[in-house]
This record gives C-alpha cells, sequence and structure tokens, in this order.
C-alpha cells in the first residue's frame, strides 16, 4: 500500500476519520457523516503557489511601510503606516487594540509568508526543508490569526467616517494591503494537504 493510500484525514466537525484521496482539480471532498468539508482540488502547482507567496512578500512590504490613510486638515496632511497607526494606538492608552492589530495584521501575516516560503522553496528545488511537518502545522494556525482583510475593511470604514470631519483618501498601503488580501485567498484555496504528497 502506498502513502498516499494509507493516509487518514480526519473530519474536524465531527471527528470522523477518512481514507485520504488525493483530489481532481476542482474537487471536493465531504464528511460522510456530517457533509463538512474535508478537502479540495487544488489546480495551483507549487511553483505557482511559491509565485504567489513571493508576490504577497512584497505587496506586504509595500501595504506596511506606505501610508494606509492620509488626513488633510486645514491645509496639513498627515499620514501614517501600518506600523506608525499601531505604535499611536498603544500611545492614546488602548494597548490591547495594539497587541491584537500588531499581532492579526503584521505578526502573523509576515509569520505566515515566511513560513509559506520556508516550505515552498526546497519543495520546488526537490527537497525536504527541515522541520517540515511542523512549519505545515504551524501554518494551519497561523492562517486562523492573520486577518489583513478585517484590518484593511476597518480602514475603509474609517474613511467613510472621517469624510465629514477631514478630507481623507485612502494611501498606497491600503490598495496593498488589499492586494495581500486577495493574494493570501488565492494562495490558501489550494489547502495543504497536497504539500504533503510533494516531499
Amino acid at each position: 500500500m502506498s502513502r498516499e493510500e494509507d493516509a487518514l484525514v480526519v473530519c474536524e466537525q465531527c471527528g470522523k476519520a477518512h481514507r485520504w484521496i488525493p483530489l481532481e482539480a476542482g474537487t471536493m471532498a465531504r464528511c460522510v457523516r456530517c457533509e463538512a468539508t474535508l478537502g479540495r482540488g487544488h489546480r495551483m502547482s507549487v511553483p505557482t503557489l511559491l509565485a504567489l507567496t513571493i508576490t504577497a512578500a512584497v505587496v506586504f512590504l509595500i501595504g506596511i511601510s506606505t501610508h494606509v490613510l492620509s488626513l488633510r486638515l486645514r491645509g496639513a496632511t498627515e499620514g501614517a503606516t501600518l506600523p506608525q497607526a499601531i505604535v499611536a494606538t498603544w500611545n492614546e492608552g488602548q494597548e490591547i487594540v495594539a497587541i491584537v492589530a500588531a499581532l492579526t495584521a503584521l505578526v502573523a501575516p509576515a509569520l505566515f509568508i515566511a513560513l509559506r516560503l520556508y516550505v515552498l522553496v526546497p519543495i520546488v528545488r526537490g527537497q525536504v526543508p527541515p522541520g517540515f511537518a511542523f512549519c505545515i502545522r504551524t501554518l494551519r494556525q497561523v492562517g486562523r490569526w492573520n486577518m489583513v482583510e478585517v484590518f484593511t475593511i476597518g480602514v475603509l470604514l474609517s474613511l467613510v467616517r472621517l469624510a465629514g470631519l477631514a478630507d481623507a483618501a485612502p494611501g498606497p498601503g491600503l490598495f496593498a494591503l488589499g492586494g495581500v488580501t486577495l493574494l493570501f485567498a488565492a494562495i490558501e484555496s489550494a489547502g495543504l494537504k497536497h504539500l504533503w504528497w510533494q516531499v
């Protein structure tokens, strides 16, 4: 029996174990007990995922290093990057909000990108990265804390609310973070299970 034929996948909803079968592109595996989704057949190859991850890294760096929002009031224009906004939130006495924002909008996305690169670069070269299993498990958890899209929506709502008080305009960082959201969605749509069969 091959490794793929011997593999099991456990439903996250009800805990039932199923024998894993590699899926064709566009197909979906469901739990026979509760109908929860067990996995999807992906269309993207590992080199494609690597290219998307590198692109996400570049766009994320642009997103955190340029202004996400610019305010113009009485002739003076002020802008803030994501790290500056987090520091300002901390200085205003909102430490918990600043910590949560830093974890979900800075640390988790950066860790998501770094772990993806750490795993994908060796796989494309035909090698197995050290600590592969730990990295895949960590990626699964990091994906749950990665909330760039929540921050992006929050900034857009702030733009709408500030429109009556001052001239507020989205900065290039906001567009970059929106791009990161789309790239992360594309990367995560392929899942992680297929990486096990690449090593």
